[in-house]
């Protein structure tokens, strides 16, 4: 069977009875993330663009916006995807850099206003969505994202075809040309990264996957053999020749994809995450005020570099992408939220002073691990002689490294409390948790769309 046909038998085979019970609820528990981060994304300074962009350019339609009305079905797909990635606060694969959700579910959401579908075809759709991009991105990882492609956006445009797919019930034939012409929606740059664009890489996958689905369920056509050959697409996403067929036939291992997703505690990239959970921890237990501290060094591996931008950030996307302004803030604060990752306290006197003593330092193979895991150490010099370090081999919120449910869930009340009146906060994460029982994709539905 080849790469193509082993997806497609996916996409198109797959139902909710064939999820384990752990697949399902690892789901839901996405899903809130997603919903919650979302939510405030739609009142950030990105949805509130986007939103614009798509009430001048395409108006009313029957397509739930979260936190917002309708519209028309690929323009709520493009905005709820960018408003889940709108402050780089969604979840990540702990294995790929690649953020799944928001691409994913955004299609899959969007394209269920299409058709009568229940919340366990739509969990189904997730899964699988979010199994084809876990698939594909270890196919192609680490040559295409180190090219300079932002995966999220790339592959996240077969994940959200394949949600989308799955959704619109398209036949076998459907689902390969659907993939053929999501293949040729497949971009995204890491160049745009602390720019409002990377949070329009996740929204134009989950337009780009709905739209690939739609028009191959009118019989519009592509390659029904996407990723085989020289210009097919693993061969011309790996330039160093490294694309592996054998991934996107078999799967990684016996597990669910949905199964690798971890959860950001910091609305930051991950990578500065093990960094902030090792600083809180060394502030928390030796009481430290930024006027105590002389030096902090943040060492993380090698490959951890090209993802740090920002030394020297000048807003709150740039921050997200600065050890130097993520360890200033938990120095200043102990926690850190959405509060923090603003422009206001980027340029706060006080918050520039405590970036100055950051210093970044990279080693190779940190912890002897594989760089995805996102490990790092923190070491504090004190200004009366003292010196405290602190690691982390594996981000906070990683499947190796997991969030507590009550800081899963205090997240999403925190950002979703900023959209929605107390009730409607409740009821949506009660229709969530029970998104396979009868009529809980329109409580969902009706709690989160004005």
């Amino acid at each position: 069977m080849s790469e193509t046909e082993a997806l497609v038998e996916l996409i198109a085979s797959t139902s909710y009875d064939d999820l384990p019970d752990g697949a399902v609820r690892k789901s839901k528990e996405a899903i809130l993330d997603y919903a919650g981060v979302a939510l405030y994304g739609s009142g950030h300074e990105v949805g509130e663009i986007v939103t614009e962009y798509v009430d001048e350019c395409v108006g009313e339609g029957d397509t739930p916006l979260l936190g917002r009305d309708r519209t028309g079905t690929p323009a709520a797909a493009l905005a709820n995807g960018a408003y889940g990635h709108a402050i780089d606060y969604d979840d990540t694969f702990e294995s790929i850099v690649l953020h799944p959700t928001s691409p994913t579910f955004a299609a899959a959401y969007a394209a269920s206003a299409r058709t009568e579908v229940t919340g366990q075809d739509l969990l189904a759709a997730y899964a699988v969505g979010i199994e084809t991009a876990y698939r594909i991105g270890h196919g192609v990882y680490p040559a295409h994202y180190d090219h300079g492609w932002h995966i999220t956006g790339t592959v996240g445009t077969f994940g959200s075809a394949a949600a989308a797919a799955s959704v619109l019930d398209l036949t076998a034939t459907e689902v390969r040309h659907a993939l053929g012409i999501a293949a040729s929606s497949s971009s995204s740059l890491k160049k745009n990264f602390g720019s409002m664009t990377k949070p329009l890489h996740a929204g134009h996958a989950a337009q780009s996957g709905v739209r690939a689905a739609l028009l191959a369920a009118k019989g519009f056509t592509a390659d029904p053999d996407i990723f085989e050959g020289d210009l097919g697409y693993g061969s011309v996403m790996t330039p160093d020749g490294t694309y592996d067929s054998e991934i996107l036939r078999s799967g990684i291992d016996d597990r669910w994809g949905v199964m690798d997703i971890g959860y950001k505690p910091y609305p930051s990239g991950v990578i500065t995450h093990a960094a902030m959970d090792a600083m809180r921890e060394l502030v928390e237990d030796h009481g430290l005020t930024p006027d105590e501290v002389d030096t902090v060094v943040a060492t993380l591996d090698d490959a951890a570099s090209e993802m740090l931008h920002h030394t020297n950030p000048e807003n709150e996307l740039q921050a997200k992408f600065s050890i130097e302004f993520c360890l200033a803030a938990v120095l200043r604060e102990r926690d850190v939220g959405i509060h923090e990752f603003t422009d206001e306290y980027v340029a706060d006197p006080a918050t520039r002073r405590a970036m100055a003593v950051v210093e970044r330092d990279f080693e190779p193979n940190l912890f002897e691990a594989d760089f995805a895991n996102y490990g790092a150490r923190v070491t504090v010099l004190t200004n009366d002689g003292r010196e405290l370090t602190a690691s982390e081999k594996y981000a906070p919120g990683s499947p190796n490294n997991p969030l507590s449910r009550e800081r899963l869930e205090a997240k999403f009340r925190e950002c979703a409390s900023t959209v929605l009146d107390e009730s409607a906060v409740d009821e949506a994460a009660a229709a969530i948790g029970s998104l396979e029982e009868p009529g809980a994709l329109e409580r969902f539905t009706e709690a989160t769309t004005e």
